[in-house]
């Protein structure tokens, strides 16, 4: 995915700044219109192994490793926080074509679902795979509050910070934040401060926090096949910066991976 505004530290002047965020803004629409993003169900990161109690729908299966990555978030990392999430309410925020909702309509399938995406194409996809689930815009008033927030790589684009602000006043109480995601060059400790010193403030408790790059880059590698042959129906001038999306051999992205310099994180947190 876009990753070149995800480096800690980034120094990057203001003004180039901007100008990656419009540029992956259109990129995001461009991919749901007229990429391969179109025909799939997620747009996330993957996670492997597989666990042994995932049961996926048959509709799903071509894209385990994608799946995964919400297994994770939504049932295993709160298990292993001490938490069993029984959601009545559910969002995922940054939901994309709707593949992480699917899977937990399956998990918890009392559960009212909601998903929010920027993406208007996204949206569009998301409420066509989803016709029973709400869709909204990250602008919309939320229909909470919700026992069980997900987010899988959107809390690092909005900011962790900023993230955990918008969405912990949203929980019920008791309510659990389990997020995903990962920076370019970052460092875990860093990462981790960031969530301890945002969440105490709102009352929430950082319950756990794990560092997940090795199963996210044997994810990547299992699926290299899968994205080379997606990188090969676009159009040529487009391919150079999809590539980079997609954590590619010969991409600065997959150097860090290979490097051990990549952090990508799982964190599990409560309200008070």
């Amino acid at each position: 995915m876009p990753d070149f505004l995800r480096a800690q530290g980034d120094r990057r002047s203001a003004p180039a700044r901007l100008g990656y965020h419009l540029l992956d803004l259109v990129s995001y629409e461009g991919a749901y219109l007229l990429g391969p993003a179109r025909h799939e169900l997620f747009f996330n990161a993957g996670y492997l192994p597989l666990a042994g109690d995932l049961v996926l729908p048959e509709r799903l299966e071509p894209e385990a490793h994608a799946a995964m990555m919400y297994h994770l978030v939504a049932r295993s990392h709160p298990a292993e926080a001490g938490v069993t999430p029984a959601p009545r309410r559910l969002l995922d925020v940054g939901c994309g074509p709707g593949g992480g909702l699917l899977y937990m309509a399956a998990l918890y399938p009392r559960a009212q679902l909601c998903g929010t995406e920027r993406a208007m194409a996204g949206r569009r996809l998301a409420r066509r795979h989803l016709p029973g689930a709400r869709i909204l815009s990250p602008r919309a008033r939320l229909p909470g509050p919700f026992d069980l927030v997900t987010g899988v790589g959107t809390p690092t684009y909005i900011g962790l910070a900023a993230f955990l602000a918008r969405f912990a006043p949203e929980l019920a109480p008791g309510g659990v934040i389990s997020i995903s995601g990962g920076y370019r060059q970052g460092d875990h400790a860093r990462v981790r401060r960031t969530l301890e010193s945002a969440a105490a403030p709102l009352g929430l408790q950082l319950l756990s926090y794990r560092d997940i790059a090795r199963h996210t880059f044997a994810a990547l590698q299992a699926d290299i096949p899968r994205r080379e042959a997606a990188m090969a129906r676009l159009p040529r001038p487009l391919r150079a910066y999809a590539r980079r999306w997609a954590d590619l051999p010969g991409t600065p992205e997959y150097e860090e991976y290979r490097s051990g310099r990549r952090c990508d994180f799982a964190a599990v947190l409560r309200a008070g």
